[in-house]
């Protein structure tokens, strides 16, 4: 009697790590690798179809057997330990030995051969494995039917979207980068290029506000002075307004000229051409148009024909390879405090958030800016010392007026609780 439970316990906890190996090269095939094993390579080859069991369905299949034949090996050895009559101190004993066995069987031996194995021994236990299966066919029949009654009485959520192209690319980053073929610079970079096509020129351009131009009418020395005080080596021209860009003036354009001619010419001589773009452009459209016209610049308007900014060369190749500082402007304005949150300018690019607070704006979200952030979530120019709190940061507005934010600390809403 005990050499038979001893013989059984034995063979349920073979079958246990047998059917807990397929298990794992079932459950990996469903995940999105950028490269197989060769224990994934000989399963999908040869042994996925002998067992004729598919993805999620063989998974479940197998991890039924691995179950029934845990609860098998802990029935007989709770068998030895009664057959031998040992008492409660046998009863302690097996439930230890048990416990062994399945730690053994079910996870320390099957994961060992996935990595250290290529799976060929797999190939001739095929026909037991389908034996197996076929054994809990009728279990994994009644699973699939309880869960179909799960899913009907589940309130309709409507058609689920398909995945975009750019989710199929962030899975597959997310994949090299999890396997260790992606460093963390690298992920950065292709996330970086993979979001770049989906931008509008308006999440890129400067805003109308920042715009430095000049008239027209001025004096090309008012011209050399505003370079002067600016350093922007483009100036844009407008006619009476802003919202009439007419051009732009090259400051190498100036410089070339005397002084006394300066004194005499005005803008207007100097004046290039600008092409305007709407402000729903593609920004990956309107780097080839510049790339093929060989354009730095071009001025953004909105569906009303105003100005709403201008974009250059430099703000597009600034969304892939993060901020180009010459060597006159400032470092970005960024304070970190004590408390890990950060202060920084009302026209703070959103998308920098990701990088310093591992927040990343909704689909949803308009706004290009943490200023226009919170102003959007209130539906107003927030006051000055308000404060917003949503998807898990919170911006407080430590100065501006009542037409625009100009700065603001930010902060993770966790944190701040915490921290209180």
């Amino acid at each position: 009697m005990i050499w038979l439970l001893a013989i059984v316990a034995a063979t349920l906890a073979a079958v246990a790590g047998f059917s807990t190996f397929i298990q794992i090269l079932y459950l990996e095939s469903l995940r999105l690798r950028t490269r197989e094993t060769r224990a994934q390579e000989v399963f999908k080859a040869g042994m996925e179809e002998r067992i004729g069991l598919k993805g999620e369905q063989g998974a479940l299949a197998f991890s039924l057997i691995k179950h029934l034949a845990m609860v098998g090996v802990t029935v007989a050895v709770t068998g030895l330990a009664l057959a031998g009559g040992r008492g409660w101190r046998g009863l302690i004993e097996s439930a230890i030995l048990a416990a062994l066995v399945m730690l053994a069987t079910t996870y320390l031996i099957p994961h060992l051969a996935y990595r250290r194995t290529g799976g060929e021994w797999l190939l001739p236990m095929a026909p037991a494995a389908r034996i197996l299966a076929l054994g809990v066919k009728p279990l994994t029949a009644l699973f699939n039917f309880l869960h179909s009654v799960a899913e009907l009485s589940e309130p309709n959520r409507g058609t689920e979207e398909e995945a975009t192209p750019a989710e199929h690319i962030e899975a597959l980053i997310s994949a090299g980068e999890e396997e260790g073929l992606i460093e963390e610079d690298d992920r950065k970079l292709i996330q970086s290029v993979v979001e770049f096509g989906d931008k509008r020129v308006r999440e890129v351009m400067t805003p109308r506000p920042n715009i430095v131009a000049i008239e027209k009418g001025r004096s090309l020395e008012e011209l050399r002075q505003l370079v002067i005080h600016e350093q922007y080596s483009r100036i844009p021209v407008y006619d009476g307004t802003i919202d009439n860009i007419i051009g732009f003036v090259h400051v190498r354009d100036m410089f070339e000229l005397d002084e006394e001619e300066r004194e005499k010419r005005k803008v207007s001589e100097l004046v290039r051409t600008l092409k305007p773009v709407p402000e729903t452009k593609r920004v990956s459209d309107l780097l080839k148009e510049m790339q093929a016209s060989g354009a730095h610049m071009a001025v953004v308007v909105d569906e009303y024909g105003n100005t709403a900014g201008i974009a250059t060369m430099e703000d597009l190749v600034e969304e892939v390879f993060g901020e180009i500082r010459d060597e006159h402007e400032p470092g970005i304005d960024v304070t970190r405090e004590a408390d890990g949150s950060i202060v920084v300018s009302g026209s703070y690019d959103l998308d920098h958030l990701s990088d310093l607070l591992g927040y990343r704006p909704g689909e949803d979200t308009e706004s290009t800016t943490v200023g226009g952030l919170a102003a959007e979530w209130l539906g107003r120019v927030p006051k000055q010392g308000e404060a917003v709190e949503k998807d898990g940061i919170r911006i407080e507005v430590m100065a501006g007026n009542e037409r625009r934010v100009e700065k603001v600390r930010i902060s993770r809403a966790d944190a701040r609780r915490n921290g209180n």
